[in-house]
């Protein structure tokens, strides 16, 4: 029983790795960087097109501003100044100085505004062209994740295979605490006996409970709950 369940233990430990090697695999995370990218870019998309329709918004409000000062000043300047008086003239002059200011102010903003909206136009280019790379850095991790789950299917098929044939040559219940332990990420699940301690966890055994592992060949580790063994192939000191 405790060598077919060993083969098992080793067959399984060859799927871990393979599942493992596919996770970790430098494929699987270009695949998720460039879909972090992506989304990352589409936000920011979003974001710049929300900011750009504000900016121009705002460019318009700002030259239909400076298009009323100026037809103001223009109705001032085309006054028959010889038929007013001094006062008017005065409020004349004051009013075309007012309304020149605020042109020039009008001004100056708009060239701020120009610029933020050719600012936004130029990171709009900026993130959609990272997007379109990261696209298809994409489709090519896609490609090299896809070939290497189906080989790594070829593999774990055959395992699979083998694990359900040998399921039926071990103890239900010792296979139910096997996969418990599998399910609790805990690895390997049976362990050799080493220097008289846990090949799990390095906890040392007491001499009674080595007495009880000689005896019935298997051993529930008190610490790390991992099935200790001896392993027959080497000598135990």
């Amino acid at each position: 029983m405790l060598e077919e369940i060993l083969k098992y233990q080793k067959k399984d430990g060859e799927l871990l790795k393979i599942e493992k090697a596919i996770s970790e695999s430098k494929a699987k995370q270009v695949v998720n960087q460039m879909v972090e990218i992506v989304k990352n870019a589409q936000q920011k998309l979003k974001t710049i097109e929300k900011d750009s329709e504000k900016l121009l918004t705002e460019f318009e409000k700002l030259n239909q501003a400076a298009q009323n000062q100026n037809a103001e000043l223009e109705k001032l300047v085309k006054q028959k100044l010889e038929s007013q008086t001094e006062n008017d003239l005065k409020d004349i002059e004051k009013k075309i100085k007012d309304i020149t200011t605020n042109i020039l102010i009008l001004q100056k903003n708009s060239k701020k505004l120009a610029s933020k909206i050719e600012q936004a136009i130029k990171d709009f280019e900026q993130t959609r062209n990272e997007g379109v790379v990261a696209k298809q850095k994409h489709q090519k991790g896609m490609l090299a994740y896809t070939k290497l789950v189906e080989e790594g299917n070829e593999k774990t098929e055959k395992l699979k295979t083998d694990l359900l044939a040998l399921e039926k040559k071990i103890d239900p219940k010792l296979l139910a605490k096997y996969k418990t332990m599998r399910e609790d990420k805990k690895f390997p699940v049976f362990v050799p006996l080493l220097n008289n301690s846990c090949g799990g966890c390095a906890m040392e055994l007491a001499m009674s409970k080595k007495h009880i592992l000689e005896e019935k060949g298997i051993l529930e580790c008190e610490n790390c709950r991992r099935i200790i063994y001896i392993d027959k192939t080497k000598k135990e000191s």
